[in-house]
């Protein structure tokens, strides 16, 4: 019954983009409901504490404190300054799609889009080129980097959930380097991707901005919050509190920082706030957000999708769907590990080239677990980076694969620009291939069992 209530909650992900989170719920809800007309009615106490709260409140709060640091104009303010400095239209655009990715790290994928896209589209602009290479370049910077810390992205949450990661651990875990290198790796080669696009672009730019940040106060709050990150990740579970768990002390770190960040806006936009502690812009000029317009537009779609997605999952593997497609993975790849590998890093890549990443990273890690047990694997890990990154990766491939290309295309046709699917494939398809082949190389290698 969670079979088919997830495949059809699953085709409507994919085919729409509203209401997601909503649909997840509804579909979970029939589902328990005809199990218990049926005599067979889960134990919903048990699904809702497979729910993982902790990463429902990393992702909020981070995305109110990215809400907030845009209204300061900080990420183009230094956008702006990598363009004074570049030179050529060419190593411009290279510099925009790295900061992208830089910005990625700690940002959504989309807001990171909406911060760069104007500065992008103004620099196209003043040089009379074609902004839609750029723009794509941006996108799917984002979405790569996205993969490499804790808070960069979903799909990274909820790996960290399933493997009980702390924010360190993407960097350094059990005396090996972690996700962040391996992203890292797919990054500097698929730069030489970028660039061989880019170098063709020599005209000079004579970029003089105007952007003012209006105050620095979001982005100490940021940096506060990344901080208490590291700490609490370094903390264990040693000293705390009973029923606090390290996941769910960053949770409430980054849910702090987003309120404080809230109370901020609201203070500085009202003037209360000493002069150096305030932001240069006031609600009455019409060029910012009130915070009320920042909490309407919080996007708590995603947060019950994350929820709705825990649960379902689940479900699935409550009643043995998962073992099922754990055995069949096993069963095709022979029981090599290395085949196992690189069936499911291919996969993932190509089935996130057309699917949301978000329910097929959290449907596929119990299969991942799934594969090495059946496989006799002591250590799984390796399969399951694999995955994230051919998951949250192949998403670069088409311009469906991912909500930062949908936003990055509609930007563009709104100035006037239309972007085949054609046109995004033939960047997105190299920069993703070359991405996933270092990446996954560095997994295997540094990961793999042997």
């Amino acid at each position: 019954m969670f079979s088919a209530a997830f495949l059809v909650a699953y085709v409507y992900l994919v085919s729409a983009d509203r209401f997601r989170g909503f649909a997840v719920w509804a579909a979970a809800a029939a589902a328990c409901i005809l199990c218990a007309v049926l005599g067979g009615a889960p134990d919903l106490a048990a699904l809702l504490r497979g729910i993982d709260i902790g990463i429902l409140m990393i992702f909020s709060g981070i995305l109110l404190i990215a809400e907030v640091l845009v209204e300061t104009k900080a990420p183009a303010w230094i956008a702006e300054k990598l363009v004074t400095v570049s030179g050529t239209l060419g190593r411009a655009s290279l510099l925009l799609c790295i900061l992208s990715g830089a910005i990625s790290m700690w940002v959504e994928n989309v807001a990171t889009v909406m911060l760069l896209a104007p500065v992008a589209l103004e620099l196209a602009r003043r040089l009379e080129a074609n902004p839609v290479p750029l723009l794509i370049g941006i996108a799917i910077s984002s979405n790569l980097q996205g993969t490499a810390t804790l808070v960069g992205d979903p799909p990274s949450m909820i790996l960290a959930a399933a493997e009980k990661l702390t924010f360190n651990d993407f960097f350094f875990m059990d005396g090996r380097l972690g996700i962040f290198f391996a992203v890292q790796c797919g990054a500097v080669a698929s730069a030489f991707v970028l660039w061989r696009i880019f170098r063709r672009n020599r005209r000079v730019v004579a970029w003089h901005g105007a952007t003012q940040v209006t105050s620095w106060v979001p982005v100490v709050i940021f940096v506060l919050t990344i901080l208490g990150l590291a700490l609490a990740s370094f903390s264990g579970s040693a000293g705390l509190p009973a029923g606090l768990t390290p996941g769910l002390l960053s949770g409430i770190i980054c849910v702090v920082g987003g309120l404080v960040a809230l109370v901020w806006h609201t203070l500085s936009h009202r003037g209360v706030l000493p002069p150096f502690l305030r932001s240069r812009v006031t609600d009455e000029e019409g060029s910012v957000r009130n915070s009320w317009q920042i909490i309407k537009g919080f996007d708590l779609d995603t947060v019950l999708l994350l929820a709705g997605i825990f649960f379902m999952v689940g479900a699935l593997d409550t009643y043995g769907v998962i073992d099922w497609l754990g055995g069949l993975i096993a069963d095709l790849s022979g029981g090599g590990a290395l085949s196992a590998y690189l069936i499911i890093v291919a996969a993932s890549m190509v089935i996130s080239a057309f699917v949301d990443n978000v329910p097929f990273v959290t449907a596929m890690l119990p299969v991942v677990h799934s594969v090495a047990i059946d496989m006799g694997l002591a250590d799984w890990r390796f399969l399951s980076f694999g995955m994230l990154i051919g998951a949250c990766l192949g998403g670069n491939i088409s311009p469906i694969g991912a909500s930062a290309n949908i936003v990055s295309i509609s930007l563009l046709r709104k100035a006037g620009y239309t972007v085949s699917f054609r046109e995004f494939v033939s960047i997105g398809l190299p920069f993703t291939l070359v991405a996933v082949t270092f990446g996954a190389a560095f997994v295997w290698f540094v990961w793999g069992p042997y």
